[in-house]
């Protein structure tokens, strides 16, 4: 291939080719070299792109992870990455500006945290072979990533993924496995509002959205339990709303066979509070009951814009191990709700789980007979 008497030659790095162009002619030769497979070979052919104003307008980021480095944020100076931390934040070293530094496993570039805790954190990733899409791949906490207690969490949580296999309201598994000395989990990655954010953010949701939220979570924990699953998690964390298509549920970390959950004791109580059935507090069965009590209270938390039991009150819930279960006051707390819709999520949040729904179709027809009422 030639342009303009110029002969590209493979293996010729873009330095040597520049010095026989003008500069306006650049950028056009950073293109077809680009596409030519003709990188950039040194730290200095790096610096001269972006001098130039080229290296920012047309590499992906892609592009420097596999030159051994990245761009800081704010200068765009090519930052190479050995000896940093990946994982970590580390100072641009011509600007001083904090930059997060990316870190490869398998064909996936992790180069932004989401969030995390004890079990493990999840970072946005770039595949190699997948340009234009994102993912969202899990890792195990880095002090703790041999720790054999959680590999095999992450391995139950991956085997959980795989068998749930696609639905439109739940967040799927793309890969998973142990490369690069790291065990990994990932997944879509899906573009939106975490629900906690989003109350935090505006307080009460319109009745309408709660209940579309609503549906949407009932379809996926329905889909779960007939793959043989309770989600067992349901709390805002865990619930992901896009402008598009609404509602999303991920993270299966604590899912349970249902088997298994049916025999399900010990002294690890596994859930956030808020939201967890009091069945299992107390060592009880769960079953569709347990999961629907779950969503009742994130919708009611929703709807008021604060969860139904506070901190002083889910302590005396646990002190009396559950027992005299029903706080009297559920009209004050429901008063600021429709009366129909309220009627829903009281049913939902009974204490005593045979005074529940049962299944989640049943949930599911109570709110469509509400939305035709109402809307």
């Amino acid at each position: 291939m030639r342009d303009r008497g110029h002969e590209y030659t493979a293996g010729s790095t873009i330095i040597e080719s520049l010095q026989t162009f003008h500069l306006r002619d650049s950028e056009r030769y950073f293109k077809n070299s680009m596409a030519l497979g003709i990188q950039p070979a040194t730290f200095s052919d790096f610096y001269l792109l972006e001098t130039m104003g080229l290296f920012t307008k047309d590499i992906h980021p892609l592009e420097a992870y596999v030159q051994g480095g990245f761009l800081c944020s704010k200068c765009k100076k090519f930052i190479e990455l050995e000896g940093l931390h990946p994982l970590e934040m580390g100072r641009c070293p011509y600007c001083d500006t904090p930059n997060f530094i990316p870190q490869r496993i398998s064909q996936f570039w992790l180069f932004y945290p989401l969030g995390g805790g004890g079990m493990g954190a999840v970072y946005k990733a770039y595949h190699e072979d997948v340009r234009d899409e994102f993912f969202a791949v899990k890792v195990l906490p880095r002090e703790k990533k041999t720790d054999p207690e959680l590999i095999e969490n992450l391995q139950l949580e991956a085997t959980t993924v795989t068998a749930l296999g696609s639905h439109p309201c739940i967040i799927g598994g793309i890969e998973t496995g142990f490369e690069d000395g790291e065990h990994y989990l990932a997944t879509q990655f899906i573009s939106g509002e975490r629900l906690d954010k989003r109350i935090d953010r505006l307080g009460k949701l319109p009745e309408f959205e709660v209940v579309s939220i609503a549906l949407r979570l009932l379809s996926a924990e329905a889909h779960i339990y007939n793959q043989g699953f309770l989600f067992r998690d349901m709390k805002p964390e865990n619930v992901m709303i896009t402008e598009k298509n609404g509602a999303y549920l991920y993270d299966y970390g604590i899912c349970l066979d249902v088997e298994e959950a049916q025999n399900q004791a010990g002294d690890y109580v596994e859930g956030s509070p808020f939201y967890m059935p009091p069945e299992r507090l107390s060592g009880g069965t769960e079953g569709a009951y347990s999961e629907i009590y779950s969503l009742g209270m994130v919708l009611y938390n929703t709807l008021a814009g604060k969860t139904y039991f506070s901190a002083k009150e889910l302590k005396e819930l646990a002190r009396k191990l559950v027992q005299s279960v029903r706080l009297s006051n559920m009209d004050s707390k429901m008063k600021a709700i429709t009366p129909e819709l309220a009627m829903i999520i009281d049913k939902m949040i009974k204490r005593d789980p045979e005074k529940r729904y049962q299944n989640f179709a049943d949930v599911e027809k109570d709110f469509i007979i509400f939305l035709n009422g109402q809307f």
